[in-house]
């Protein structure tokens, strides 16, 4: 019998702020009570040996559990009777993980019980996860403690960074540094000396599975992305709470990534990172965690949200940042956003390709939102975070990819605090042929690759200027009202272009407009812009440049 011993026992302490306490169940999760045993193979984990004392790590018994359903064919594997300790447990085919509404399958916190995940559905067809209980990740007992404490009431002035220098966002005084100040790393962010935390990549993990069910379950105090949907066909979730601690880094709500055909609807989300997430990127990997998947990377196609709330420290409802394969038909419909601690969530919406991926076919629409603090941002860059898989490859990819067909339409924001973003990028022939010799090109052939493949800024007599714009944007009934707080604005000479950096809205520093800075977006168009900005403003409400 293994005891649960604490790899960390110190960092398990919350906050004030941490976590949202008005999060309404009801409305949410039901009783369901026990699966029907006349209808299903019911294999109850404590028929394996699972003991729910507070103690006991039960990883042993709950596999033990989900292999006998899996070599009968399928079933229920049922969690009932209580709190279970566990490290990481794989449910198989035609199999339901069902944890009743008294009940929760609970990280272990010794790091060493988990490989790549905490709960993970191993390329699975026909699998479900249900019962109204919960998993609960001890999240905090994966990261350090936090710089500061969470802030419980606004700023008294709102600061953009010059440009994203720092991935803080020094200096101190800025909106950024006031974020990332109090996030809970498992990385050593604040110069300690402290080792990388070892820690599972994902609390509930849908590997490679076909025809998935995820509804009337909590997800609680994840330890890192919560839900992650990951090269998965015809996948449907549905009445789901994700409670997390809104500080512990990098844990994104839901997370659908190389998956098609997948449904998320009402949905409570409270999270530290990206609420609603969408990517396609080349390998798993973020922060330098990895897994070892076997599945193929591929693009994400034909996801729709709809009915969702989402409380987030970063992004309620975004594509990217990881974009390498092509993202098309995604829908971010009849939502709320917002947030209860200080600063706002970074972005409502968040649109992006910074690593090559072609994101077509974007409709987000009737949106409410508080406290966000920059509504909209879509963004075309080249980060280029993955690389390239060959030569071929390198001349498909160097320029980036594409934002095109993308409709927003009746959003209504208030207590907003910095401009909305709509851009494309721009750099000098030097800069890109410079870029190119960096990563190991030649400067005869970086300069044929810059010459034959680039786009030119047609008003640059020089042909000196090149880079990207992106496609077609339309921006309609788009309503905005700002917090009537202060603002320092601190133009600089030309605003950031943050061509291969983090795309997000604060890389670029203040911009000449407070509604709408659209730039390198000749195919952008707007109508019924209507936004209040806060009592000092000085600044456009609307600025276009090309």
């Amino acid at each position: 019998m293994q005891i649960d011993r604490a790899t960390l026992p110190d960092n398990g302490v919350i906050y004030e702020g941490d976590y949202y306490r008005g999060i309404p169940y009801g409305q949410y999760i039901r009783q369901q009570g026990l699966p029907d045993k006349r209808t299903s193979r019911v294999f109850d984990i404590r028929d394996f040996g699972a003991v729910a004392d507070g103690m006991t790590v039960n990883t042993e018994a709950v596999q033990k559990a989900a292999d006998a359903a899996k070599s009968a064919g399928g079933g229920v594997v049922l969690v009932d009777g209580g709190w279970y300790i566990s490290g990481t447990v794989k449910i198989y085919d035609n199999t339901t993980l069902w944890i009743t509404g008294d009940s929760a399958l609970v990280a272990s916190k010794d790091h060493d019980n988990f490989v790549d995940a905490f709960v993970i559905l191993d390329n699975a067809e026909n699998v479900r996860v249900t019962g109204g209980g919960r998993i609960y990740g001890s999240g905090e007992y994966f990261v350090y403690l936090p710089l500061k404490k969470p802030l419980l009431t606004p700023l008294e002035k709102i600061k953009q960074p010059p440009f994203l220098y720092d991935p803080m966002g020094y200096p101190v005084d800025t909106m950024r540094y006031a974020i990332r100040s109090r996030i809970r790393y498992a990385e050593d962010k604040y110069g300690n000396g402290q080792p990388k935390i070892k820690r599972p990549m994902y609390m509930l993990w849908a590997n490679g599975c076909r025809n998935v069910i995820i509804e009337n379950v909590v997800l609680e105090d994840s330890m890192d992305w919560n839900l992650c949907i990951d090269g998965c066909d015809n996948v449907k979730v549905s009445n789901v709470v994700i409670n997390g601690n809104r500080h512990v880094a990098n844990t994104d709500g839901i997370d659908v990534m190389g998956s098609e055909e997948v449904e998320v609807n009402h949905c409570f989300i409270s999270t530290a990172d990206d609420g609603l997430c969408v990517k396609a990127p080349r390998v798993h990997d973020h922060d330098g965690l990895n897994v070892a998947s076997e599945g193929k990377m591929r693009g994400t196609k034909n996801v729709r949200f709809s009915d969702c709330t989402v409380l987030s420290v970063a992004n309620a409802f975004k594509i990217g940042t990881e974009t390498y394969y092509d993202i098309e038909n995604v829908a971010c419909e009849n939502c709320h956003f917002f947030l209860d601690i200080y600063p706002g969530t970074c972005s409502g919406i968040a649109i992006e390709s910074a690593d090559g991926s072609n994101v077509r076919n974007v409709t987000v629409r009737n949106i409410t939102m508080d406290n966000v603090a920059c509504p909209l941002f879509i963004c075309l860059c080249k980060r280029n975070k993955f690389g390239y898989a060959d030569a071929e490859d390198e001349m498909k990819r160097f320029f980036g990819g594409s934002i095109d067909g993308v409709t927003i339409e009746n959003i209504k924001a208030v207590n907003a605090e910095v401009p909305s973003i709509v851009t494309g990028y721009r750099m000098t022939w030097k800069q890109m042929v410079a870029l190119l010799t960096k990563e190991g090109v030649s400067e005869m052939a970086a300069s044929r690759i810059v010459a034959g493949e680039c786009e030119f800024n047609e008003n640059d007599s020089s042909d000196n200027i090149i880079g990207k714009n992106l496609g077609e944007i339309m921006i309609s009934d788009f309503e905005v009202a700002y917090r009537d707080d202060k603002e320092e604005i601190n133009l600089l000479p030309e605003i950031h272009e943050n061509v291969t950096d983090y795309p997000e809205n604060s890389a670029m520093g203040d911009v000449p407009a407070y509604g709408l800075f659209i730039r390198h977006a000749p195919k952008c168009t707007y109508s019924n812009a209507h936004i209040v900005p806060r009592g000092m403003n000085a600044r456009e409400c609307i600025v276009e440049e090309l």
